[in-house]
């Protein structure tokens, strides 16, 4: 059976992702990030707690201290100072919206379904890995989708953070025995790439006036 309060932390990963990724305000998206984040943590907790590994709690202090704090204060540095409303997306609100939830729920079915193809091992197989492991690829999917569809720089950054959540949500069942030190490795290059991103942003909009990642082209001009 699945542990109910990982359930509802997994549940809280996936609704706190769609907020980030379809909210247009942009603070707004940074606080459902920040939330997401803290949800995911606490899968990271729960399932320290559910495995016996005590190693995760380390994963958990660092999502904590770089996806709870520092990228989400990375993006507030961003938002006050340039305009807070995303650019207007490929796709309207509603529409994206649906096409989103499909997705994530297909996707998730999907995974879920054929997981002895995607990760033939005992321990993928089995509860709660198995689902954890289908909401992991799924918050994937959903970091992929908003890279495709937004236009907004901040926007994609936001997309590249839940990509990189997926993957390190799906690290917690393929390998929770890696060291702590690795996973705080890997979040700390995570977080100086996020930094970049910022930066950058900022020059391309006082270079363009505007966060339009279409518009890069005009770079090379």
């Amino acid at each position: 059976m699945y542990p109910s309060p990982i359930l509802t932390l997994t549940l809280g990963v996936l609704i706190t992702g769609v907020a980030a990724a379809e909210l247009r305000n942009l603070a707004a998206s940074t606080w459902a990030y920040l939330v997401h984040s803290l949800f995911l943590a606490g899968t990271f907790a729960a399932f320290a707690i559910v495995t016996d590994s005590p190693q995760l709690y380390w994963w958990v202090l660092a999502a904590v201290l770089t996806k709870v704090i520092f990228i989400p204060l990375l993006l507030r540095w961003y938002i006050i100072r340039h305009p807070a409303t995303e650019l207007r997306p490929t796709l309207g609100l509603r529409l994206s919206l649906v096409i989103l939830s499909l997705l994530l729920i297909v996707f998730f079915k999907l995974v879920h379904t054929h997981m002895n193809f995607i990760a033939p091992t005992e321990a993928a197989s089995l509860e709660p890995a198995r689902s954890n492991l289908a909401v992991a690829f799924t918050v994937f999917a959903m970091g992929l989708y908003v890279l495709v569809t937004r236009r907004d720089a901040v926007k994609n950054v936001i997309g590249l953070c839940l990509l990189e959540n997926g993957a390190h949500l799906s690290l917690v069942v393929l390998a929770p025995t890696l060291p702590g030190t690795l996973f705080i490795g890997l979040v700390t290059n995570v977080t100086l790439f996020v930094w970049v991103l910022i930066y950058v942003t900022s020059g391309i909009y006082q270079l363009l006036g505007s966060p339009d990642t279409f518009r890069l082209s005009e770079l090379r001009r």
